[in-house]
């Protein structure tokens, strides 16, 4: 059986977690900072208590808490290629993945996005 589903995504950034959430998966592999400061816009300098993370993106998707962070990175942010996401849910890192890959692919002429993504 096939479920053809539409979700529409609301995202709302620098709105994010402060505390209370963890791990919930990652960002495809290949990311980039570039591509994520496309999305996403600039990260925030974050200080991880322990000197785990150095920036962080934070937001809301569809009204759940999220971050993606360099988790520790050795490389400097801007050539890292392995991003965490926090959140509370396993379906926050999903829809987050899948607002990046249609996002990703954006028409910079008119700004519309037309995307068909599975959530993974």
């Amino acid at each position: 059986m096939k479920i053809r589903l539409s979700v529409n995504v609301e995202i709302r950034m620098g709105q994010g977690p402060e505390t209370g959430i963890s791990l919930v998966g990652y960002m495809p592999d290949g990311t980039t900072y570039a591509e994520l400061v496309r999305v996403f816009g600039k990260p925030r300098p974050f200080a991880f208590p322990s000197g785990k993370s150095k920036i962080e993106w934070v937001g809301k998707i569809n009204g759940l808490e999220f971050s993606i962070y360099d988790y520790k990175s050795a490389v400097i942010p801007e050539k890292n290629m392995d991003w965490h996401i926090g959140g509370k849910t396993e379906l926050t890192a999903k829809l987050l993945r899948a607002y990046f890959k249609c996002n990703s692919r954006r028409n910079e002429n008119t700004g519309k996005v037309t995307c068909h993504t599975i959530l993974t």
